[in-house]
């Protein structure tokens, strides 16, 4: 069966092919069950999630409500109290109209059993009084103002019907109890003997006379055991106090536990709970116990004996922190920091979710319980159902599976036929030709690959067929051809024999050339060792090759250096740059020689300048160079730097010398300038004053040349602009004082020396002088301009000027007679400065001058 397989194609293929189909259906069925299995188990996590996450809302939702029902009856109760305190401040607040009837003595009488005053059982409500042995006055108009609270404490009785009682008690000992319940008031008159026990001294009372603060709102006791009824009790008191605010007693309101929160301690399930409640419980703001169904204390883990609660003044005190579960301590200590809280709790191998809720006021705690199974049994159907589902969708997919395999198989089988059947008739016909027989024709009945195939076989038979034809042709051909190419080989014979015979003078002229180079290169090795400078081949950061001037310069031997690692041999604080420097080189980069502290052998260091580059050498990649001692040339660089440094210090001492000649200079021509302008007031001539004062500004001109020297940082040359600029505008300050000429400068910075500064101070002084004296006669106004550029012929241009009337036709600037227009302006312009002057009279005066640019010099 096996060979019968290997031997037919059909069969080959068409198990490869359903072996294909089943590799390829196999895995998607697992694949896709493994999705479904994934996807029912995500589905169920998920639908769990939001089951827990709606039943822990709507569990916080009844602990809320069921708070809220509580706090809003503790709220309607506190706000009857109030109205009570209310209405008692009012009498107190005017005694006289309320105490206007008359006292009946017959209608009081001593009560044996406890020595308290008390009216009729029968009234509606009970007035006692114990305050003293007897009614004094004063009592007696105290009750009978207090007996018109008589109808608010019948109507406040009657609208809270959780209540018991309503009363007051007052400070003298004068106390109000109204009651339907015929048990409790008699109950009132077999109060405990004043001596034994005090109502003023008890709560509701000692809530408002113990405190240091003055209290005016309805305050709650804490639970307390009544001395009138059996069972717990809780009151809502207010505070009376008339106008002077001085308290005069309590009103309040009895509400027995059971009336409020019966529904808690008598059953598991309540009127406002829904069945997936188990019980509900109640505690007070510091999580003691105060209402809790008996038969499930043990779920808490505790125990309560109210036996020992007999009067008023005793307290239940049994506290969730007191259970002997871990689990329920912890949750007491979490209602500590918030009342609204969600826990778990165990009990008896089972789970139970707590939501508690705390009251807005009164602080209570209200607490509902459930089981875990009973909340989240929808959980449990959920996820059983969700299995069948996915159960029945993975049956449907395999059986889905199964049936598209064996589609495919089927269509696999007929295709495989069709496309076998071809490929047999050709097989046959290739034995054939295999045989010998050029002539079978294979029929061509597809269009597809196998026909084309069947097609392309019957070409090659053709061609067969020719290329046998042509082969006897070649085969007469080709012995032809090789009677031709043995004549040829003769032929190359001879010609190979001369080539052998040119290679073998080649081999001895490469051998002469070799010989010729081995001596070049012990020469080469004998210039190295004969050169002065150290040279070294690094390869892999260790010193291959050094010559003798190298091992020479360490003072080690050559076999010694080589091998060692050249960053050793640097001094500390030279390797960061060494390193540097050497990176730079490797990646292509040229690095100027540099000098750096080697070390000797002997441990002394000297001066080494180093060059190196990158090479090739016995075809390996190394760092060629040369290091040359220069520790000499080293040490007159130190000689030449101490010699600088002194004459540094000599030309500082020069320099503060020469500010302190220009400083000198500067006050000395102030002090002749003083001197001229006391002289000025001896004297009486009006034109000989005018001297003067012109004297005076040249010599302040020539004296602001100096103080600019020392105030310039090199001591030879000042700013020929901000300098002329100051000039100007002293002159305008010393003699226009009306501010009617105004000073308009442009310049370029052009730095000059003092030879250059003095005249060109003089020639402003003159020109600027002269504008102020004849340009603006009367109170004409007008301005001045000061302008200064370099021009292309290396030229200082200067041009000075005004819009004033002009100079007179008349005036010849170059001839003039007068001592600042010829002998200052003209000389000192062609004489020092080497330039030229030109006068433009149009739209004022301009005077246009141009001279060479200073040469810089050092004067230090």
């Amino acid at each position: 069966m096996i060979n019968k397989i290997k031997s037919h194609l059909g069969a080959k293929l068409f198990i490869l092919l359903v072996t294909v189909i089943v590799l390829s259906v196999v895995p998607l069925t697992y694949v896709t069950l493994r999705a479904i299995n994934d996807y029912g188990q995500n589905i169920a996590e998920l639908n769990e999630v939001q089951i827990r996450s709606q039943a822990f809302s709507y569990l916080r939702e009844i602990a809320r409500e069921r708070a809220e029902k509580y706090q809003a009856v503790f709220d309607r109760i506190a706000v009857s109290a109030g109205i009570l305190g209310s209405q008692a401040s009012a009498i107190y607040s005017d005694m006289s109209n309320h105490s206007s009837w008359s006292f009946d003595n017959s209608l009081f009488h001593i009560l044996p059993q406890n020595s308290i005053w008390a009216d009729s059982i029968d009234d509606q409500v009970v007035t006692l009084y114990w305050g003293s042995a007897e009614l004094g006055s004063d009592i007696k108009n105290e009750i009978s103002a207090l007996s018109h609270m008589t109808p608010l404490l019948t109507r406040v009785l009657a609208e809270n019907p959780e209540a018991l009682a309503s009363h007051s008690i007052s400070v003298t000992g004068i106390g109000q109890y109204c009651t339907d319940d015929l048990k409790s008031k008699a109950a009132v008159y077999n109060l405990p003997p004043v001596a034994e026990f005090d109502l003023r001294d008890g709560e509701p009372m000692t809530i408002f006379t113990k405190s240091d603060d003055v209290l005016s709102e309805v305050r709650w006791t804490d639970i307390y055991k009544d001395d009138v009824i059996d069972g717990l009790m809780l009151t809502a008191s207010a505070p009376v106090y008339d106008t002077k605010g001085v308290f005069r007693g309590i009103t309040g309101i009895d509400v027995p536990l059971d009336n409020v929160i019966g529904d808690i301690l008598y059953s598991g399930k309540s009127r406002w709970s829904e069945d997936v409640v188990l019980f509900s419980f109640l505690l007070d703001r510091n999580g003691k116990i105060i209402a809790i169904p008996q038969s499930y204390y043990p779920f808490f883990g505790i125990s309560v004996d109210r036996s020992g609660l007999i009067n008023s003044g005793d307290r239940p005190d049994t506290a969730l922190a007191d259970s002997e579960k871990i689990d329920v301590r912890e949750l007491a200590r979490n209602l500590k920091g918030q009342g609204n809280n969600l826990s778990k709790i165990s009990h008896e191998n089972e789970f139970y979710f707590v939501a508690t809720h705390r009251m807005a006021k009164s602080g209570w705690i209200q607490g509902v319980v459930v089981r875990e199974n009973d909340m989240l049994s929808s959980v449990r159907e959920s996820e059983v159902a969700l299995k069948n589902t996915t159960r029945d969708i993975q049956v449907r997919s395999v059986i889905l599976s199964l049936l598209t395999a064996c589609i495919a198989i089927a269509i696999v089988f007929v295709r495989v036929r069709y496309l076998v059947l071809p490929l047999r008739t050709l097989a046959g016909a290739t034995k054939r030709v295999a045989g010998g027989d050029l002539t079978v024709h294979c029929p061509v009945t597809t269009s597809d690959e196998v026909g084309l195939l069947a097609d392309s076989f019957n070409t090659m038979v053709g061609r067969l067929q020719s290329a046998q034809d042509q082969q006897k042709r070649y085969a007469e051909a080709l012995e032809v051809e090789v009677e031709r190419r043995n004549i040829e080989l003769i032929d190359k014979k001879s010609e190979l024999e001369e080539t052998v015979e040119q290679l073998n003078n080649e081999i001895e002229r490469r051998q002469i050339i070799g010989e010729a180079l081995k001596n070049s290169q012990q020469q080469y090795y004998e210039t190295l060792e004969a050169s002065m400078a150290g040279v070294y081949i690094i390869e892999n950061g260790l010193f291959v090759y050094v010559n003798s001037s190298m091992a020479d310069m360490f003072g080690f031997t050559r076999e010694e250096l080589i091998g060692l690692c050249p960053g050793d041999m640097v001094c500390e604080e030279d390797r960061p740059l060494v390193a540097e420097n050497t990176r730079l080189r490797l990646q292509g980069d040229n690095v100027l020689p540099y000098t750096i502290q080697w070390i000797r052998k002997d441990g002394t260091t000297f001066y080494g300048e180093v060059w190196g580059k990158i090479a090739t050498w016995q075809k390996r990649k190394v760092m060629v160079g040369t290091i040359n001692d220069v520790s000499s040339i080293k040490l007159k660089e130190k000689l030449l730097k101490v010699q600088d440094q002194r004459l540094q210090k000599s030309l500082d001492e020069k320099e503060v010398l020469l500010k302190e000649i220009y400083h000198r200079t500067k006050n000395n021509m102030l002090v002749i300038i003083s001197l001229l302008d006391l002289q000025v007031q001896d004297i009486e001539d009006e034109q000989v004053r005018t001297l003067f004062h012109e004297t005076e500004n040249r010599i302040r001109a020539m004296a602001l040349v100096h103080e600019k020297m020392y105030q310039s940082q090199n001591l030879s040359e000042i700013d020929m602009g901000s300098y002329l600029q100051e000039i100007a505008e002293s002159l305008l300050a010393n003699m226009v004082v009306d501010n009617r000429i105004k000073l308009l400068s442009n310049f370029e910075s052009v730095p000059i020396n003092i030879d250059y500064a003095v005249p060109l101070g003089l020639v402003i002084n003159e020109i600027v002088t002269n504008a102020v004296k004849h340009a603006f006669p009367g109170k004409r106004t007008g301005s001045i301009c000061l302008s200064i550029k370099k021009s292309q012929d290396d030229e200082i241009v200067l041009v000075v000027g005004d819009d004033g009337v002009g100079l007179p036709e008349d005036i010849d600037v170059q001839n003039s007679t007068s001592f600042g227009m010829r002998i200052i302006i003209t000389s000192l312009v062609k004489m020092q400065l080497k330039g030229t002057l030109t006068v433009n009279r149009e739209n004022g005066t301009r005077y246009l001058i141009r001279f060479p640019e200073p040469k810089t010099t050092k004067r230090i």
